[in-house]
């Protein structure tokens, strides 16, 4: 065990993890402090947890840790998550969608942050600033590294990590090499490492905390560009060298032992090389002289690293002696063929069985493409439903790191008395109205533009860029098709409402929800061309105050993320004002500083549920009369008689009728909301 004190890295920030066991891949958890804030980053796995614990209560009680981040899934990041919530840690669980369900595998209790979903960034309450930087497929599709902006101290997750069997805390001499080492093994191409290393070159970063290997304080752009540059993983496009021109086979020999070095250590990698006929430079690990033909020493070497260490060391290797017989066009050692052979052997063994799993294979991948569409397409239309807008939404707006400047369009269509047609006809052939008005939107759509199904009568038509006179036309020519198309029952009319991203600069500030954001602007310009008539196209009203119009302010308390989304989602496209709490606590510490027009809370909440939070507002005199609505999947005689004798005039069943509960806000907050 190593000592039970915390390593302060940078102010704030602090090193809290294990240097057990020794001679294996060492993992870093980091601990961020903030005033009365923390946040954890990458916790680890049961094997350290009790030091790691220890040392994280040296520094703050587990009770101030609000933010748990995991930069991806894998057990030795996170399966002790589970662990730090037995001994009483509640912090919320910073990740990315990706990651979320394979986490919640360990067991997990804690609520989930979505970095995707909050423009890459999360700001403590002290007001320090984390930036979240996307690393796809490095290793994992929704890897990303976490920047500090306060300390420019760069908590790089799997980037930059290092083999380290003789492990330090922070980088050495060899590390190079031992980094280079590491990433051959574990990341697919340098196609993937190039633009995200030239991206990191543009920051200005301090210190790089990798989970695994050593801290890197000094020299930053080196280890950033040897990155960069190397080739790995199994597209892999090497320069092609002259064998001759760099020095026969000394050179590639040569640069196989100085791997070894770095990566084992001098004096095992001594006990190597002086079993075979060289004479070797002990201090710089260079050869002088061999008295073999090249190809044999070459062929030696690695008889006598298998002969001395095992495959343990070769399989180390591999990588980058795959990478020098590309480069010099080399034979592949016979050790390495030998073990070849066998794999084919193999291979040809278990051929029928690999076929059979090939077929379950593709089989599962059927069944789990059939479940994530019906999880993400509407039902009635077969376009992806509003959760799947919201992500998307998010998503590409946060690769422009949240600016507004993306050049990109909303435009949304909603159909004009559709609760007179529905009333007339019934649901059955409003479905078939939507289904319609559907296929006739994507009959107008180009390829780049996306197009959804949201709540209601409500779909969105996104373009990621484009000419605005161009995007006005087409709402135009898709409003006058509806109005003309003689499918339908009667005449339906849509109105619609147009936005760009850009347009938000003079309205909202960098730390906002830009895709919220737009999406309400879209959402007020329809209500502005219903006001004027409906079945227009409304894409240039002011700007001034259209964003701050309220009609009334609900706290909205809700565990479950899709249902929040799109309540919230509802309540903002009537021009509401939402706040959110996750919890029962966390409400009652919005009511102490805010006051709201009405609650509308879930029953089962963590901490507090809602019924308590009822019975505490009653108690006190700025609260007792706000109106409070009750929603949750729990509705049974007990829970009706009780929510009754607490004065709470509506309690609703999940899953929602939205109508329902927007036209109670409406009657409760008395003002016009369609």
């Amino acid at each position: 065990m190593g000592a039970p004190s915390a390593e302060s890295v940078a102010d704030g920030v602090y090193w809290v993890g294990s240097s057990w066991p020794q001679g294996e891949m060492a993992c870093n958890p980091y601990l961020l402090v903030d005033g009365e804030d923390a946040v954890l980053i990458d916790p680890g796995s049961p094997l350290d947890f009790e030091e790691v614990l220890e040392k994280v209560q040296s520094v703050v009680p587990l009770d101030r840790i609000r933010y748990c981040v995991l930069h991806h899934q894998d057990p030795d990041f996170c399966s002790s998550v589970p662990l730090f919530e037995q001994r009483g840690a509640s912090f919320t669980l910073v990740t990315h969608w990706r990651a979320r369900p394979l986490i919640r595998c360990y067991g997990v209790k804690s609520e989930f942050y979505l970095v995707d979903q909050h423009d890459y960034q999360l700001v403590l309450p002290g007001g320090r600033a984390l930036r979240f930087l996307p690393t796809p497929y490095l290793h994992f599709p929704g890897a990303f590294v976490t920047y500090d902006e306060r300390t420019r101290v760069l908590f790089s997750s799997d980037l930059f990590g290092a083999f380290s069997p003789q492990w330090s805390l922070y980088a050495d001499a060899g590390y190079l090499e031992r980094m280079k080492a590491f990433h051959e093994h574990y990341m697919p191409s340098n196609d993937l490492l190039r633009p995200v290393m030239e991206g990191l070159l543009r920051l200005d970063i301090s210190v790089i905390a990798p989970q695994h290997g050593s801290i890197i304080r000094s020299d930053i752009p080196t280890y950033i560009r040897a990155l960069r540059d190397l080739e790995c993983g199994s597209f892999m496009k090497p320069v092609r060298k002259s064998l001759v021109a760099h020095g026969s086979f000394r050179e590639v020999v040569g640069l196989v032992i100085r791997r070894l070095a770095a990566v084992f250590g001098g004096p095992e990698t001594l006990d190597v090389v002086r079993s075979l006929p060289v004479t070797v430079d002990e201090q710089r690990m260079e050869i002088i002289d061999y008295d073999v033909p090249g190809h044999r020493l070459w062929d030696a070497l690695f008889e006598s690293i298998l002969a001395r260490k095992g495959t343990e060391w070769l399989a180390v290797l591999e990588p980058y002696v795959n990478k020098l017989v590309a480069e010099y066009d080399v034979p592949l050692p016979e050790v390495f063929r030998a073990a070849l052979e066998r794999a084919e052997t193999t291979a040809y063994a278990l051929s029928k069985e690999i076929l059979l799993l090939k077929e379950l294979n593709e089989r599962l991948h059927s069944g789990i493409k059939e479940a994530e569409d019906k999880l993400s397409r509407c039902p009635i239309t077969g376009l992806y439903n509003q959760e799947f807008f919201w992500n998307y939404l998010r998503s590409d707006l946060a690769r422009y790191g949240g600016s507004t400047g993306s050049g990109a369009a909303l435009a949304v269509f909603d159909v004009d008395r559709l609760d007179d047609f529905r009333l007339a006809y019934g649901e059955h052939e409003v479905n078939h109205l939507l289904r319609n008005l559907a296929r006739l939107i994507e009959a107008y759509k180009d390829a780049p533009t996306m197009l959804f199904r949201l709540e209601g009568g409500r779909f969105a038509l996104y373009s990621p860029s484009g000419d605005q006179s161009e995007a006005i036309n087409l709402a135009e020519r898709i409003r006058n098709a509806v109005d003309s198309w003689e499918g339908f029952l009667e005449k339906v009319t849509v109105s619609v409402g147009v936005a760009w991203a850009a347009e938000l600069d003079q309205l909202i500030g960098a730390q906002q929800d830009v895709a919220s954001q737009l999406y309400r602007l879209a959402v007020a310009r329809v209500h502005h061309a219903r006001r004027q008539g409906a079945n227009l196209v409304c894409a240039r009203s002011p700007l001034e105050g259209i964003l701050q119009e309220e009609y009334g302010k609900i706290l909205l308390v809700e565990t479950d993320e899709v249902a929040l989304e799109i309540i919230k989602g509802a309540l903002e496209a009537q021009g509401t004002r939402v706040l959110v709490a996750r919890d029962g606590e966390e409400a009652l510490r919005i009511l102490e500083n805010q006051s709201v027009d009405m609650i509308i809370s879930e029953v089962m909440l963590p901490k507090v549920d809602g019924f308590r939070v009822r019975e505490m507002l009653l108690a006190r005199s700025t609260t007792k009369r706000v109106p409070f609505v009750l929603i949750s999947h729990l509705k049974n005689e007990a829970s009706i008689t009780r929510a009754a004798a607490l004065g709470i005039e509506h309690y609703l069943s999940k899953p929602l009728v939205l109508a329902e509960l927007l036209g109670i806000v409406k009657i409760k907050l008395g003002r016009r909301t369609d």
